[in-house]
């Protein structure tokens, strides 16, 4: 399946495309963390052998044809995480069973390379196997890495997200672009992002963001909505966003809609 912003062909020869979202994994460290008076901080969590937690990912994208329809294309998603080994703060083996993985085009489903499999995902070489405990195949192995682009290191989550309290309204832009990050760690640059904390619950941090990037191919995506992170480990559990796509140069002559969510759940 194509990333959103990867197929060359005309508007009235493809599908619209859409983006194949990859995987945020908890940040990871000691010590716990919740809003107070003196704001809001986030907690850290050392990595558990034999955790898990499911991933669901809608992504939707839907452009005019010149016969005057709608071309709707679909990339859904569902598979289960867990670790397998840890290497300090970080996991660094995990399986990824994949539930599904397919494109959906005008409600028809194509099933990807990975739908229906399983994979062990290594920090160390060959980095994924499959379920025979053999060297996964190329193809097979780039999708999944699109994963898992930092498995054995601090996520760029983590990275970007302070240990000192923030208060509600305080931007924090850097989160935009791991955010990005998150829904494919190769084809998009971002041409300017933001986030925002905007309020809390009772388990998640809530920042609007609003994100512009340019894929690889010239398609250029403008959404915003929001991304929750929770405030005891600063796992990433959920982004919406929505907007538009188009050619950074103009070149599509009806511009598409594209819509995102991505769930994170703890089993």
């Amino acid at each position: 399946m194509l990333a959103l912003g990867l197929s060359a062909c005309p508007p009235a020869a493809r599908p619209p495309p859409v983006v194949e979202p990859g995987l945020e994994v908890p940040r990871l460290g000691g010590g716990g963390a919740e809003p107070s008076t003196s704001g809001v901080r986030f907690g850290r969590a050392a990595p558990v052998v034999g955790a898990r937690w499911d991933v669901s990912v809608d992504a939707r994208s839907a452009t005019a044809d010149p016969q005057g329809g709608v071309q709707l294309s679909q990339y859904l998603s569902s598979y289960t995480v867990e670790i397998l080994a840890t290497n300090g703060p970080a996991p660094s083996r995990v399986r990824l069973a994949f539930e599904r993985n397919v494109q959906r085009y005008q409600g028809v489903d194509k099933a990807t390379s990975i739908d229906g499999k399983t994979y062990v995902v290594d920090a160390a070489p060959p980095y994924v196997r499959d379920d025979a405990g053999g060297a996964a195949p190329e193809e097979e192995t780039q999708r999944v890495l699109d994963i898992f682009p930092d498995l054995g290191t601090r996520t760029q989550i983590d990275q970007v997200l302070p240990d000192a309290a923030m208060a509600i309204g305080e931007p924090r832009d850097e989160l935009a672009g791991a955010i990005l990050a998150v829904i494919h760690p190769r084809a998009w640059t971002l041409n300017a992002g933001s986030a925002v904390l905007e309020r809390t619950d009772t388990e998640d941090a809530v920042f609007s963001v609003a994100l512009d990037a340019t894929g690889t191919n010239g398609l250029r995506m403008v959404v915003k909505g929001e991304a929750r992170v929770r405030l005891r480990d600063a796992r990433l559990t959920q982004i919406a966003v929505e907007g538009t796509y188009d050619h950074a140069s103009g070149g599509v002559s009806e511009p598409g809609t594209f819509t995102l969510r991505r769930t994170v759940r703890d089993r």
